[in-house]
């Protein structure tokens, strides 16, 4: 009965325990030792080349490296650590990055482990409260059925001011497992801190959960309008998942940017089409609102044009084009430049200078009429000589 009770409880623990691991070796075997930093307002650093047998590459799983750290005495300070791989950039894990069930751990997706030696540099900062920041030689790395997740925030470079900003957070899987995930545009400890009140989410979902199996990508879209102008430095999304270890895991996105900028309901452009008297102008009327747009339009100056003012009619979201020609030009130099008015709003086009130059009597007409008086007096003289 006993032996029983035994099996029994040894079965419920390796029920409780992960499904098993391909490879896994601690970083004190391939010979580091504890990273610690004292020195407050400064960054220890170290180096460490990561690899797993050839013949374990081909085994079914993913990379992953479990960093465990200790924070002695931790305070709100600027203690952290950081991670790179392979030379690239450095990233950032903050005490709150980890979860601490015997131990707090760090889990980084690692796949590059399946292909060949990783070559990782581990630093620990320490800020001005916490007394000591350490990286245990017992973190360990290893290959496991696991999902390697992705999650990436993008947003339209530029939108106009009262139009609608499409986001979408893009989530991928290049691991061997399915993952539960549950993804929101703004970490709700973001929110719950700052007070996000310039843009609003006007169509769509900013949360949404779901399943994202191995080799599949989900994108979830949703809209926002922006209330003020301005540069906005976007909120990271955040990836909610529970990892190969039973622990909740947050990955958090990039920041994209967003530039907001004011644009008038009417705007208007002036450009030429013959360079020769009578001068030919092309005003492009582009008319941005979701009503059609009445108004007039005057080419200045004025007294340089047959018709200088014209009554236009643009239809909503489009395009409409005024031709203007030019009386007999002066010599002199002109710029010229179109408006449009409608009530108490002016919209200007850009400027077209215009330099004019009369010629004189082209030569081959001087030379001619110097020919027909010379003939003419020749013709008079002989005349004369005949009549005397």
């Amino acid at each position: 009965m006993r032996n029983i009770k035994l099996i029994g409880v040894l079965l419920v623990i390796l029920a409780l325990l992960p499904i098993s691991f391909a490879y896994q070796s601690t970083l004190k075997e391939i010979g580091f030792t504890d990273l610690s930093n004292k020195n407050p307002f400064s960054s220890e650093c170290r180096e460490v080349t990561l690899s797993i047998p050839t013949s374990d590459r081909n085994e079914f799983g993913s990379g992953l490296l479990s960093i465990q750290t200790e924070f002695v005495d931790p305070q709100e300070d600027s203690s952290y650590i950081t991670i790179s791989i392979n030379d690239g950039v450095e990233k950032v894990i903050w005490p709150e990055g980890f979860s601490c069930n015997n131990g707090c751990w760090a889990r980084i997706f690692l796949p590059e482990l399946k292909q060949g030696p990783v070559k990782v540099k581990l630093c620990a900062a320490l800020g001005g409260l916490t007394r000591e920041v350490k990286i245990t030689e017992n973190s360990f790395f290893g290959i496991y059925d696991t999902p390697i997740l992705n999650i990436t925030n993008t947003s339209p470079n530029l939108i106009h001011l009262g139009d609608k900003g499409k986001m979408s957070i893009v989530v991928s899987n290049t691991g061997t497992k399915a993952a539960n995930i549950f993804v929101q545009f703004v970490h709700p400890d973001v929110r719950a801190k700052v007070k996000v009140t310039s843009f609003d989410i006007v169509e769509g979902e900013s949360s949404a959960t779901t399943v994202v199996a191995p080799g599949e990508t989900k994108s979830f879209d949703y809209y926002v309008k922006p209330t003020l102008i301005s540069s906005y430095n976007m909120p990271s999304a955040a990836l909610f998942f529970t990892n190969y270890f039973n622990e909740q895991q947050v990955i958090i996105s990039n920041h994209p940017m967003l530039e907001v900028v004011k644009q008038d309901k009417v705007e208007i452009s002036l450009v030429s089409l013959d360079e020769k008297d009578p001068y030919i102008f092309k005003a492009i009327i582009k008319n941005n609102l979701t009503t059609g747009f009445t108004g007039s339009i005057i080419l200045a100056p004025q007294t340089s044009l047959q018709v200088p003012v014209q009554e236009i009619f643009v239809a909503a979201s489009s395009e409409k084009e005024i031709t203007f020609t030019s009386k007999d030009l002066a010599e002199g130099e002109y710029s010229f430049f179109a408006t449009i008015r409608d009530g108490n709003n002016i919209y200007t086009s850009n400027t077209i200078d215009l330099e004019v130059k009369k010629q004189g009597v082209p030569f081959d007409i001087v030379f001619a009429l110097i020919g027909i008086i010379v003939g003419a007096s020749i013709f008079v003289w002989i005349y004369f000589i005949k009549e005397n």
